[in-house]
């Protein structure tokens, strides 16, 4: 029986393959609780941060898990934000750092919950977590409306997310992404090689000039409504015909610009993974993943800046593309089911 220092939640049932494990070099034991409560305390990496900064930690991480935790997502191994896997143990060693610090939880761990996300209403659902098959946008249905029988798409800078003040979904600092160091593990020191005290994490920043943006999500998702203001999703059916019209209605505009789309990797700020590529525009914070972002980008090659909004006319987007007001059911909880025993 596995002895830990904290109740771990309701893990899934089955592991990923055994040979997806081995591909990561890993075995089961990187499956068991009471292993990530002895990594953790080989690499407490969230021992300096501040106790309103680890609240909001695990309230970000529970909301992820209310979305991206289900059947397709355990297969996945532990080592991708895309896996199940993933978000329990970063729930766990969370939850572990407030122990080890004697705080209680700002309000009890799921323990009797088994999480479960189950896409409600869902028209069409991508092949896979990520595969960006098909693509969903949450807004307005007046604005979805134009998109799929004008074809008329805006994109903006990317600076512009700084400003969205009253949406936090959207607000990101979109030209600059931030890690840190923990600071118990790192050693900093002058020329001549005397070491400088570090008070709390080491801040690292990697930045990019201005671009220009479009965003859409690679998954249906219930929750997704409210977070975008939003009333309805535009549905786009097939991602490459989509592609190349946007690329080639925006040359007018943005002539010899580097065009671009992908889904975004997200990343624990305070948790690196071994050789993990870390980059402005297709990085994001971990904090964001429940949105799982697909974007499409346009780099400027020689210094020019982007300048104010873009409309990009792609012609009628009906043959692939559909607009699906929200249905709210009177108990809908969201995208996420969490089925709780009685």
């Amino acid at each position: 029986m596995e002895v830990t220092k904290v109740p771990v939640l309701r893990l899934p049932q089955h592991l990923p393959h055994a040979e997806a494990i081995r591909s990561f070099k890993d075995n089961q034991h990187s499956y068991e609780a009471e292993f990530w409560e002895y990594q953790y305390q080989t690499y407490r990496y969230l021992e300096r941060l501040s106790e309103e900064s680890l609240i909001t930690r695990y309230a970000d991480i529970l909301k992820n898990m209310q979305a991206l935790i289900s059947e397709d997502r355990h297969v996945i191994p532990i080592q991708s934000f895309l896996s199940s896997w993933y978000w329990f143990r970063k729930e766990h060693q969370t939850r572990f750092e407030f122990y080890l610090r004697g705080l209680k939880l700002p309000s009890p761990a799921p323990l009797d919950i088994t999480f479960n996300n189950v896409e409600i209403g869902a028209v069409v659902r991508p092949k896979h977590p990520n595969s960006g098959d098909v693509l969903f946008r949450y807004d307005k249905q007046v604005h979805l409306d134009g998109i799929a029988n004008l074809g008329v798409i805006r994109i903006q800078p990317a600076s512009n997310f700084q400003d969205y003040d009253h949406n936090s979904a959207r607000q990101d600092e979109e030209q600059s992404k931030k890690h840190y160091l923990p600071g118990g593990y790192t050693r900093i020191t002058t020329e001549n090689g005397a070491s400088i005290p570090i008070i709390g994490d080491v801040e690292r920043m990697v930045t990019m000039p201005n671009y220009y943006i479009f965003c859409m999500s690679c998954d249906w998702d219930q929750g997704l409504f409210s977070d975008f203001d939003g009333d309805a999703c535009l549905i786009i059916k097939n991602v490459e015909e989509f592609s190349r019209r946007l690329e080639c209605a925006a040359t007018s505009h943005l002539a010899g610009w580097y065009f671009h789309h992908n889904p975004v990797q997200y990343f624990d700020p305070y948790e690196r993974t071994k050789n993990e590529y870390l980059e402005a525009t297709m990085s994001k914070d971990f904090r964001f993943a429940y949105q799982r972002e697909y974007r499409f980008l346009w780099f400027p090659q020689n210094g020019e800046e982007p300048n104010g909004f873009k409309f990009l006319d792609l012609g009628s987007l009906s043959d692939f593309a559909e607009v699906r007001a929200q249905q709210v059911a009177p108990a809908d909880l969201g995208s996420a089911t969490l089925h709780q025993d009685v």
